[in-house]
């Protein structure tokens, strides 16, 4: 799989059933937007260079990813302007 122009390739991480403070979070607070994982991001638009990298786990709107299936897997398809923001930075050993 290889994303094209802005495009961001995903995948869905369950949502968190628990807040930092221990509070249970019921299932009506997952249903605005949800979480995933990139896998791939295309090279951007020449006046737009991508902020997102791969394994990055960020915030999308549900209803603005769009679900591809691939040799029996689900991944989300979404533009990385259609993002609501980078949650954690995948962090690297140097």
């Amino acid at each position: 799989m290889i994303a094209i122009e802005d495009k961001i390739i995903l995948e869905a991480l369950e949502p968190e059933k628990l807040t930092s403070g221990g509070v249970i979070l019921p299932d009506t607070s997952n249903e605005a937007s949800d979480r995933g994982k990139v896998l791939h991001i295309g090279p951007g638009r020449k006046d737009q260079p991508m902020q997102c990298e791969v394994g990055d786990v960020v915030a999308y709107p549900k209803n603005m990813a769009r679900k591809v299936e691939v040799d029996g897997n689900d991944y989300y398809v979404i533009r990385e302007t259609e993002l609501l923001m980078i949650i954690k930075r995948e962090e690297t050993n140097g």
